[in-house]
């Protein structure tokens, strides 16, 4: 792009963002939408019929309003809700009417597997810091989802998979409560039970939580609040209604164990057992602790397959093992410094973490048997044939200042050696200091500044510094961010996911947003990104200018298009790759939705020697749904580089995964997976039967067949493994 064209965009940025601050109408905010729980002397049964006469005694809500497709509009169905507590349980029902209960969504699925059913939610802000929220979810077979709600999402550059969903709910979290639900032909209903044991809340006589009541409608891309939900207020939570209990309710000191069995074989080797626990203490409702010993942190939910041909950075995979996800929100912060899957495989794990007043704190210590390297330039290279252990320490406050804003602290310490040595041959160590603030209500401030020191087999490096400064603002239709980083050469983070290092990136955003609001189209997104990169030398590194479109309607309809033109130097040579990619997700029936994706354009090789090729990618996913309790997915990726467009092919990586789920009950299903990798001529085959009565009581019985395509073309098998885990939940 010529300099003319960068000077010009830089000028409109700067004048849409001096006119925004100066000319933004002020956000209006909602009513005091308050309830007062009622408290019911006799708990209903949770069976999923309304019959019960203690809802009677309960405070009803019904007022529910539109957010989409059309914002304050009345809603299509009507919706009732019913909220009580008594001394252990916040009690809550849903009635949803519906004029075409024939056509209400909803599959028999595995806890958490919930996707584009008709649903209900509870948000409930329990410190009603407007921060975050439990989230708990169920669909009209009664099947259950839940997860936190993080209103702050402080990462400038997290890698695939790491924000949770267009809802913004971390569903990896997991909490006991019970739930049934009940169709009849007038609609559904559903009753929850939500043991206070279950909720970290503030140590008082009394009550205040922020909450929120959702109830989805996919087939009419319908989407429900109480209280109303408008764009014209910057974030979610402070738009909550007010919870208020006035009763003492059971908090606190209360002791959950969860022993578990894991029995092992893999072919050739004898059949092997190991018994771990899991402990988790409520020392006050505000503070939890929890103990791992010689903890099961298998994957009994396997990774999607990725891509990992020809790709310039570290992929990266969600956290899903529930030791970690107890207060993880908590170690968030602008930069990465805290991703857990770098604690690999821990003997022991222990953490505390809660909330005092207006701070959060959250400490943890693992040591872990199979560390990931420390790296740091000039260092050797990890020998991965050396058996390595690393003691992990973490330290984390978070001071809230006003209702939307904080400043945090941040101590992290990897000390690690050979096996049988001394545990502090290598270290890492970084120090930071972190902020959020809100101000002129649609903007938005954060920074980090972090220290960090670090030795590799002798070799140490200066205390070093990352930084990081972001702004964003979001309005009713003007969404507008600026990013700053900088990271430099030596910088290490051991225990946290940084893509790349020796930058001073900027990196800006603007995109506007219309509002048709009608059944066939709600929102239209046009936006431009820019981007530029130094490196601690003062060249220039990246340079890239992205054109994006996204449009949101119909049954779910996301379409997205996308247009990049960028220079990248790697390895010295100056490169200018140009790529359009497009996708389309949706979900027009309810036994079938999918996603399209397709992108071709002048790509870069990485390589010693790096040249400019043409890629072209094509990707889908089906999910179909022949019964309620059977679901089938298939993904299929097929990416091809090429010398130049018209060239020879370099390479080629087609992924194929399949996924059959049949759910026989809430609690017992089946799975079989396969995945094949054409690059690596490689299968992985996966079957597992499971029993799930709660997050922690469970049984699993699996096995796992790796094959690998030999000279004759036949895939032999290089491995076979067997696994049998049992755990049980006690709540004490």
């Amino acid at each position: 792009m010529c300099k003319q064209l960068k000077g010009w965009i830089l000028v409109t940025f700067l004048i849409l963002f001096t006119r925004l601050l100066l000319s933004s109408q002020p956000q209006v905010l909602p009513k005091n939408f308050l309830v007062e729980a009622r408290y019911l002397e006799k708990a209903p049964v949770i069976d999923g019929h309304l019959g019960n006469p203690e809802w009677a005694a309960a405070a009803v809500i019904e007022d529910f309003v539109q957010y989409e497709p059309q914002e304050g509009g009345q809603p299509s169905e009507k919706t009732i809700v019913w909220i009580g507590y008594d001394q252990k349980y916040l009690y809550i029902a849903f009635r949803c009417l519906d004029s075409r209960s024939t056509e209400i969504r909803c599959s028999l699925c595995q806890r958490d597997k919930v996707h584009g059913d008709d649903v209900v939610s509870v948000y409930l802000d329990t410190f009603n810091d407007k921060k975050r929220a439990f989230v708990f979810q169920v669909n009209p077979k009664g099947v259950q989802v839940d997860g936190v709600y993080v209103e702050m999402m402080p990462h400038s550059g997290r890698g695939r998979g790491g924000g949770g969903g267009f809802d913004r709910i971390d569903r990896n979290w997991n909490a006991y409560f019970k739930s049934a639900a009940y169709r009849d032909e007038q609609g559904y209903t559903v009753e929850m039970a939500i043991p206070f044991k279950s909720l970290r809340f503030p140590n008082t006589p009394s009550q205040v939580w922020g909450i929120m009541f959702r109830r989805q409608i996919p087939r009419k891309s319908e989407d429900l609040y109480w209280p109303p939900r408008s764009r014209s207020v910057n974030g979610l939570l402070i738009q909550a209604g007010q919870l208020v209990i006035n009763r003492n309710v059971e908090k606190g000191k209360n002791l959950e164990l969860m022993p578990a069995v894991i029995g092992s074989k893999a072919s050739g080797d004898r059949a092997s057992a190991e018994v771990g626990a899991n402990i988790k203490y409520g020392i006050t409702s505000d503070i939890t602790a929890d103990l791992a010993l010689n903890p099961d942190f298998s994957q009994i939910e396997a990774d999607l397959p990725q891509n990992d041909v020809n790709q310039r950075y570290a992929l990266y995979f969600p956290e899903k093992r529930p030791f970690f996800l107890e207060g993880k929100d908590i170690f968030d912060t602008p930069i990465e410094l805290v991703y857990t899957r770098k604690i690999v495989s821990p003997v022991w794990a222990a953490k505390v973490s809660g909330k005092v007043n207006k701070t959060s704190f959250g400490i943890i210590s693992a040591m872990d048997d199979l560390p990931v390297a420390i790296d740091i330039l000039g260092a050797p290279e990890f020998d991965d044939t050396v058996s390595y252990r690393a003691l992990n320490n973490i330290v984390r406050l978070r001071q809230d200042l006003f209702a939307e804003s904080y400043l945090g602290f941040i101590v992290s310490d990897k000390e690690m050696g050979q096996t049988g040595s001394s545990l502090f041959t290598d270290y890492n160590r970084l120090v930071g200091l972190d902020g959020l603030f809100k101000f002129l209500e649609y903007n938005r401030l954060s920074f980090q500044l972090v220290g960090s020191k670090s030795r590799v087999a002798g070799v140490e490096t200066e205390l070093v510094p990352a930084f990081n400064l972001s702004f964003n603002h979001q309005s009713r239709h003007l969404g507008i961010s600026l990013d700053w980083n900088s990271i430099h050469p030596d910088f290490e983070a051991g225990l946290g996911f940084i893509r790349r290092k020796n930058i001073h990136s900027l990196n800006s955003r603007i995109g506007y947003t219309f509002l048709p609001e009608n059944d066939l189209i709600i929102s239209i997104t046009p936006s431009i990104s820019y981007r530029r990169i130094y490196d601690f030398n003062r060249t220039l590194t990246d340079n890239d200018v992205d054109y994006s479109l996204i449009i949101n309607g119909w049954r779910q309809t996301f379409i997205f298009l996308n247009y990049s033109d960028s220079f990248e130097k790697y390895n010295g040579v100056d490169l200018k790759p140009k790529e359009f990619r497009g996708s389309i997700f949706s979900a027009p029936l309810s036994w079938l939705s999918g996603r399209i994706m397709y992108s071709f354009g002048r790509s870069i090789y990485y390589s010693d020697d790096p040249y400019l090729g043409y890629r072209t990618s094509f990707e889908t996913e089906m999910n179909f749904r022949p019964l309620a309790n059977i679901l089938l997915s298939y993904t299929f990726e097929d990416t091809d580089f090429y010398e130049k467009k018209g060239g020879e092919k370099i390479y080629q990586v087609m992924i194929l995964s399949q996924r059959a789920s049949i759910q026989f009950n809430k609690n017992l299903f089946l799975r079989i997976i396969t995945d094949y990798n054409d690059y690596y001529k490689k299968i992985f085959l996966s079957g597992l039967i499971g029993y799930e009565l709660n997050p922690g009581t469970v049984f699993y019985l699996g096995v796992e067949d790796n094959r690998e395509q030999d000279v004759t073309g036949h895939f032999k098998s290089t491995g076979r493994y067997y696994f049998l885990k049992f755990s049980y939940w006690w709540r004490i």
